[in-house]
Parts: C-alpha cells; sequence; structure tokens
C-alpha cells in the first residue's frame, strides 16, 4: 500500500463489481442487434449446401414451420427482456402509420413485379416454402398460416422498427452516440444507407420493393417522431402481404 493511501474505513469502502445490466449499458448497440441476429441466424443452414454431407435447404424447407415458429420465440423473448434498454416508443400519429402501412402492400407487390418484368430478378426464388405442397392437411396449413402471420405482424415490426428506424438511422449520424440524436433526425446520406441496409435485409429478390419500403418508413419517422407509428404501419403491411399470399398461392412474399 502506497504510504499516504488509506485503508478502506470498511467494506463499503472497497470497490464492488459493475452492477447487472452495465455490460449492456456500456454497449447500447447490443440490444438492438441481438433479436435480429438471431431471428436470422435461422435461416443461415438453407445457404450451407452440402455441407457435411447433409442437404442443408432441403432440411430447411422440411421443417420451416418449426424452424419459424422457434425463432419467433426467441426474438420476441429477446426483446422482452431488453425491452428496458431500447427507446421510449411514442404511440402518436397512427391514423397516418396505418394508411402508409396498407399502402405498403400494393408498393411492395408493384416493386417486386416490375423487377421480374425487368429481368432483374428471378419470379421464382430458389428457396421458396410452398404450403400447399408440403403441408396436405388443412389444420396442418391453417396452424403454419396462423405462425407465419403471427410473427411478422406482432414480432418483427416491434424488431425491424427499432433495428433500422430508431438505431441504424441515428447511428449513421453519430455512430459514438446514436442515443444522443433525437427519433427522427436524418440526413439524405442516413436515409439512403439505412434504406440499402433494410433492402439487403430481404434478400436479393426483394431489394426494390425493400429499399422503397425502407424509404416510406424512413420518412414516415422523420416526419412524425414516432416510432409507434413506424411499427404499426410495418404490421399492417406485413399483415395484409401475406393474407395476399394466402388468397393467391403467391408464396415468394411469404
Amino acid at each position: 500500500m502506497p504510504p499516504n493511501a488509506q485503508p478502506p474505513r470498511s467494506i463499503y469502502d472497497i470497490p464492488l463489481p459493475d452492477p447487472p445490466g452495465s455490460f449492456l449499458a456500456s454497449r447500447p448497440h447490443l440490444p438492438y442487434l441481438l433479436p435480429f441476429f438471431c431471428f436470422i441466424l435461422f435461416f443461415l443452414p438453407s445457404m450451407f449446401g452440402n455441407l457435411a454431407g447433409l442437404h442443408w435447404e432441403q432440411l430447411w424447407i422440411t421443417y420451416h414451420p418449426l424452424i419459424y415458429f422457434t425463432k419467433t420465440i426467441v426474438a420476441a423473448l429477446l426483446l422482452y427482456l431488453l425491452w428496458t434498454h431500447y427507446t421510449k416508443i411514442r404511440w402518436t400519429h397512427l391514423p397516418l402509420g396505418l394508411l402508409l402501412g396498407l399502402l405498403g402492400t400494393p408498393l411492395w407487390i408493384g416493386a417486386t413485379y416490375l423487377t421480374h418484368s425487368l429481368g432483374l430478378t428471378n419470379p421464382t426464388p430458389i428457396i421458396t416454402y410452398n404450403p400447399d405442397l408440403m403441408l396436405p392437411l388443412d389444420h396442418q396449413r391453417w396452424l403454419f398460416f396462423f405462425i407465419r402471420i403471427a410473427g411478422p405482424t406482432l414480432v418483427v415490426p416491434l424488431m425491424e422498427e427499432l433495428l433500422f428506424r430508431d438505431f441504424l438511422q441515428r447511428t449513421l449520424l453519430n455512430s459514438a452516440d446514436f442515443q444522443s440524436v433525437p427519433i427522427g433526425t436524418y440526413s439524405l446520406r442516413s436515409l439512403l444507407l439505412m434504406s440499402a441496409f433494410f433492402a439487403v435485409n430481404h434478400g436479393a429478390s426483394m431489394l426494390l420493393p425493400g429499399f422503397l419500403y425502407g424509404l416510406l418508413m424512413g420518412l414516415l419517422v422523420i416526419r412524425t417522431k414516432s416510432l409507434g407509428a413506424c411499427i404499426l404501419a410495418h404490421a399492417a403491411t406485413n399483415l395484409t402481404l401475406y393474407l395476399y399470399c394466402i388468397h393467391t398461392g403467391d408464396w415468394q412474399f411469404m
């Protein structure tokens, strides 16, 4: 002990370990990234080809209902456990969010068919799950539809709006301290890059609709400063898009 140092007067003078939660508190980006990367992690095996003698794509197709159910539950659980680390959501401008969400469905469908007609994307994606072929029994198909709609309507909008419109759009303005940037603040660069990342997240066949929809949600949060409006819009789009899939059997969107 140095000559002038005073010994602790009691155990209360001894430095204690960091309190629970300080790891995430000092890494505010992790709560936004963890649910998203855990969610997409379940899709990666479909890209492994015949690695280690297993046909991973076929396994993904065979067990897709179970895989989707599992990854939805995992993402929902992480969002619940990490909830206190997120920006407080303002549930304002909901009518505008609902309107843009309903308009987002024809925007997504139209942009997809436009890229097909221009020869930019394949009208028959390499990996598409067809419940009509994979689930011959009615109760199996309707259970799958319930799971496949519940996830994109209740979990995915919350997860993706927190990631892209809350975290990423602000991080692109101030990566060192995104929390100091008010919700809805933007530059043209941050808006375009966020939309580009959102597009890439939806795969090569959905780049144009993903980019346009990213712009739409980016403009919505810029106009309203309301993550709640974006979450409702996203949920409305996913719900109506998936109902369209069930009605038409156009499974490329599901």
